[in-house]
């Protein structure tokens, strides 16, 4: 089943019901801690109350979301599947009352800002620091690839979100970006001195292998020089390359925020021999933000990233 197929069968219920906010909290928490029991003490109530929530949530979806055993359950197939949307739900349900007491105390209570990996590492501590007395009380620090960043962003499940260019999506602002260059991660007694691409001819190529980002300009790099890697190890966070590079098999190419931003021991950094480009930025929808916030987030992130560049 779609999950755009839940909204019509949530519109097309009987007697119009709609799912109570209550039902859904009880359902995501059964999800969440493995039994009705356990659901009940984490939300403070009872056992039979929760059992009643979640049955008339599921009279009201039209499907079964637990099998039952005797007094064991598992999820459905259904109820797997409408678990993200319920957590979905509840997160944007707890931003809309966050934003009311953000109107009712004229100051902005809370931030969510969604990052990709590399930036959640190595950008967003010190631009939280930045922020100084601008930080919200509450902070959300999702971290997902960048093609969910942008949803999140317009669904409005993220007020801003950090992520490497390019991401030109239709309905998201761009409102700060840095550019440096890629550097090469190697164990920490490594000789110092540029690293040519060159050497990739007799050492492993530890990198991302994100094909529209870093990806794609490494492998650039390595055709306009004609050179073929020995080998290659390809992950999704530059972390694990780094993490790879310390322990030996081979060099890592990386951005300059994961590579400086996080201050893995037991590695350093070396410049290439020649320049890859790395571009990253702060976005958020088309929909304006708060100004003063908004400000001092622009500035936090240049300031963030001078330290990596």
């Amino acid at each position: 089943m779609l999950k755009s197929d839940y909204l019509g069968l949530i519109m097309s219920i009987k007697n119009n019901d709609m799912p109570d906010m209550r039902g859904i909290e009880a359902f995501v928490a059964v999800m969440a801690s493995g039994s009705m029991t356990a659901a009940a003490k984490r939300l403070g109530i009872g056992q039979p109350v929760i059992t009643r929530l979640v049955r008339d949530l599921e009279a009201v979806l039209g499907f079964t979301l637990f099998e039952r055993n005797g007094p064991r359950i598992s999820p459905s197939p259904k109820g797997v599947q409408f678990y993200e949307d319920a957590q979905r739900l509840l997160t944007s349900y707890a931003q809309v009352a966050q934003r009311a007491a953000n109107l009712r105390e004229e100051r902005l209570q809370s931030l969510t800002l969604a990052a990709t990996p590399a930036m959640s590492a190595g950008m967003v501590p010190p631009m939280l620091r930045a922020l100084g007395d601008h930080l919200p009380r509450a902070v959300s620090l999702p971290t997902m690839d960048a093609e969910h960043l942008v949803q999140a962003l317009q669904t409005g499940e993220a007020d801003y979100a950090i992520s490497a260019l390019p991401l030109s999506h239709a309905g998201l602002d761009c409102l700060a970006q840095a550019q440096s260059i890629l550097v090469a991660v190697v164990p920490q007694d490594h000789p110092d001195g540029a690293i040519s691409l060159e050497r990739f001819r007799e050492t492993r190529l530890l990198s991302v292998g994100n094909s529209y980002r870093i990806r794609h300009r490494i492998d650039a790099a390595f055709g306009d020089q004609g050179v073929v890697p020995m080998a290659e190890l390809t992950t999704n966070s530059s972390l694990n390359a780094m993490l790879a590079a310390r322990a030996g098999l081979g060099i890592a190419l990386v951005d300059p925020v994961s590579a400086k931003g996080i201050g893995l021991h037991g590695v350093k950094t070396l410049p290439l021999d020649v320049e890859i480009p790395y571009e990253w930025g702060l976005f958020r929808s088309v929909r304006p933000g708060v100004a003063e916030l908004e400000e001092a987030l622009i500035d936090a992130f240049h300031s963030a990233a001078t330290c990596v560049m």
